[in-house]
């Protein structure tokens, strides 16, 4: 009965993970934030048609996981950045995982990587 238990919590946790990358922007906000922190602007810029109301809902999302972190910046004039916070640097390892398998499965469906 245990491994019945233990199935259905790794079901679950799947899910939430999903749920976190998953979607058209969560995935692509975290895997730009990876490298480096960046400003709303820049986000929106590299993220090509997403709206601005879309980025400020998906953004406040992560933050409100503790994926992200929002930095008010003291500079003239102010600026604000979005970052990973040290529990959201943990999904790097996961993005990566995603990108080599994303890789693999194009080769093998398209015979390319690209």
């Amino acid at each position: 009965m245990e491994g019945k238990k233990d199935k259905k919590l790794g079901i679950k946790i799947v899910a939430d993970v999903l749920d976190i990358v998953g979607g058209k922007w969560r995935g692509q906000i975290l895997a730009r934030l990876c490298d480096k922190p960046m400003r709303f602007n820049e986000l929106k810029e590299d993220l090509g048609k997403v709206t601005s109301s879309t980025l400020t809902k998906e953004l406040r999302y992560l933050e409100d996981i503790k994926m992200v972190e929002r930095r008010v910046l003291n500079t003239s004039p102010v600026t604000v950045e979005y970052a990973l916070t040290e529990h959201g640097g943990s999904i790097k390892e996961i993005i990566s995982s995603i990108i080599q398998w994303g890789i693999k499965h194009r080769e093998t469906v398209f015979g390319k990587k690209g």
